[in-house]
């Protein structure tokens, strides 16, 4: 068995980030390791209750969903740095090497995990200090207030919910969202689901405008707001939600080939990154043919957490990943929605299952339990 002691760096305290180091902090025999964290925000981002708190102050979500990263470390064993990461590079033989911030420090490695998540643009963009972060959600709140019609770009899960929670505060406001595929959200979930969704927005008087897009993003208040083909839109606030792009640039400087032409890192069945060896990737961020959920980042986390063990025991990597079925929550206001179980059949639930599963408390109580609040 390994004995000298082992830098285990963790890039990005987001979902899969968080997971992977307050299980390494319980699990691994004191003294063994240093773990160091670095992540550039004052806080954990908990994106499915953040679309409700940018919309009004209804429960005071930003005093919820922003969580503190302070007891990232349950056995009190690591460290979290407030950075950017500006490089990696890797050791002449192969094994290990440094990262290095935007500050000029510099991190040795063992065991390097990449869990940097996406980047986020419009009202998922959030500052990286909590009071400017706070501030950033005050102003979405006041446009949203202030706007006399919203066009929301962007129709999958995140421009959804988004409509279901303005709607829910703002009954009499024009709500569009248009979708530049033929129906909502992706093809991995059925058309009879996706209609369903449809259906359930068209229900509460939230215009669908599919096979079409919004391709410049105007500033509030616009004046005229028109679709690619011209479809008028009565709205004065266009909100843009076309989903994340993984936040891999630097990744580059690690290797040539470690990304597709989408940005994603490519890993292999241990989710260790192709070609470096004790180089894992979780998260948003990887390509694997799932879609990218918070949900599935504690399959990565399993995963990593074991073969970074098997790594320090002085054995190669066994632990395989194995996806877990898709499944969607869709919320639509705090009333319920629509929720996909790709199990069996598939199984299709409506108001009442996704109101109990996840609509009213948005899984914050959990989330906050998880990192030890």
């Amino acid at each position: 068995m390994a004995t000298s002691k082992r830098d285990i760096v963790i890039v990005g305290g987001g979902g899969a980030g968080s997971q992977i180091a307050r299980a390494l902090s319980q699990q691994l025999e004191a003294g063994s390791h240093s773990i160091t964290v670095i992540e550039s925000r004052e806080f954990f981002t908990h994106y499915p209750g953040c679309l409700r708190m940018l919309v009004s102050d209804r429960d005071h979500l930003e005093e919820t969903a922003l969580i503190p990263l302070d007891k990232l470390f349950p056995s009190g064993n690591g460290k979290l740095v407030r950075a950017y990461i500006s490089s990696i590079s890797q050791n002449d033989k192969g094994q290990g090497g440094k990262v290095t911030t935007d500050g000029g420090n510099v991190y040795n490695y063992d065991i390097l995990v990449l869990a940097p998540g996406n980047v986020w643009e419009g009202p998922l963009a959030f500052p990286s200090s909590r009071k400017a972060a706070v501030a950033f959600v005050e102003e979405w709140r006041e446009k949203i207030k202030k706007s006399k019609g919203i066009a929301i770009v962007g129709g999958g899960a995140v421009g959804c919910e988004l409509a279901g929670e303005i709607r829910d505060i703002y009954p009499e406001k024009s709500l569009s969202v248009i979708q530049r595929e033929s129906q909502l959200l992706v093809s991995t979930y059925p058309d009879k689901f996706r209609a369903d969704v449809q259906r359930r927005l068209a229900e509460r008087d939230i215009r669908v405008i599919t096979n079409d897009e919004i391709q410049d993003i105007f500033e509030y208040p616009a004046e005229r707001v028109a679709t690619r083909k011209g479809t008028f839109v009565d709205a004065d606030l266009v909100i843009p939600c076309r989903g994340g792009h993984p936040n891999t640039g630097f990744i580059s400087s690690l290797g040539e080939n470690l990304l597709t032409s989408a940005g994603c890192v490519k890993v292999d069945q241990y989710l260790q990154v192709q070609g470096k060896p004790g180089v894992f990737a979780a998260g948003d961020i990887i390509e694997w043919a799932e879609v990218k959920q918070v949900v599935k980042t504690a399959g990565h986390a399993t995963t990593i957490v074991a073969n970074i063990k098997s790594i320090l025991a002085g054995k190669p990597p066994a632990a395989v990943y194995k996806p877990m079925f898709e499944i969607l929550a869709l919320t639509n206001g705090a009333g319920g929605g629509a929720t996909y179980m790709g199990i069996l059949w598939g199984l299709h639930f409506g108001n009442w299952f996704t109101r109990f599963l996840k609509a009213k408390d948005l899984f914050i109580t959990k989330t906050r339990q998880g990192l030890g609040y």
